[in-house]
């Protein structure tokens, strides 16, 4: 078994070292606690390490997500190690579709690509050691629940006979209930991330809801966003 690292300190003191190999792994954010940032730390922390990475994206275009690690890990990252980088952009084809003169069967035609059909493709005859999905939200809004479990199904088989690490991407209660919980189901580590207001000031927190093999810690960690990404306190109880 691996273990891999987030490149947080205070997270991985929790982990005992950063994620084990062979698992998925959930970050359930709320909006605003910067979830995406987390799988910049745990793609730069990859790259850094000499290992290949797979991300994939479906909000934000290609040299959009590497502009913003840049921001954060910009002594990290060169051209030399971003090769080992490979993001699989399924949001600018859906831009240049859109901005096509194109009568409406087309343009509906277009948007129906298979991305779920492409992800599996590739996980199946390519190796990776972290794969991110940025963001799970897309697939659940545009395609029916049982392909969307599907997909985890074989995400989850995937990391297992690759012994790697598959780190997902969800906004937190944008879906009913049953459907947050199918996926915490296929998941063997699950990650909250929330948002407080304390008097005047706003706290981001987050817990250790699940972790196959391990005890979960009962500690609350909260952390700031900054230019250097995600600034951990050490651990510590919240109440």
């Amino acid at each position: 078994m691996r273990i891999f690292s987030t490149g947080i300190l205070s997270l991985d003191t929790q982990l005992r070292g950063g994620f084990p190999s062979g698992k998925v792994i959930l970050f359930l954010e709320e909006p605003g606690t910067g979830g995406e940032i987390f799988t910049f730390h745990l793609a730069n922390e990859g790259l850094k390490n000499g290992e290949k990475v797979l991300y994939i994206t479906t909000d934000y275009p290609e040299n959009e997500i590497i502009n913003n690690m840049k921001l954060y890990f910009k002594h990290d990252l060169n051209s030399e190690i971003l090769n080992n980088m490979k993001i699989l952009d399924f949001f600018s084809p859906r831009v240049t579709i859109f901005n096509r003169k194109e009568d409406v069967k087309a343009f509906v035609k277009n948007m129906r690509h298979d991305y779920i059909g492409e992800i599996k493709n590739r996980l199946k005859n390519e190796d990776y050691d972290r794969v991110v999905i940025n963001n799970l939200t897309y697939f659940l809004v545009n395609y029916p629940f049982e392909e969307v479990t599907s997909m985890l199904d074989e995400l989850n088989m995937v990391a297992k006979v690759k012994d790697n690490l598959i780190v997902l991407l969800l906004t937190k209660d944008m879906f009913e209930r049953r459907v947050e919980t199918a996926i915490k189901h296929y998941s063997d580590g699950v990650i909250e991330l929330s948002i407080k207001e304390i008097e005047n000031e706003i706290q981001r927190r987050l817990k250790i809801l699940k972790l196959e093999g391990y005890m979960v810690p009962k500690s609350i960690l909260r952390y700031e966003l900054t230019d250097k990404g995600i600034s951990m306190e050490s651990v510590m109880r919240v109440m």
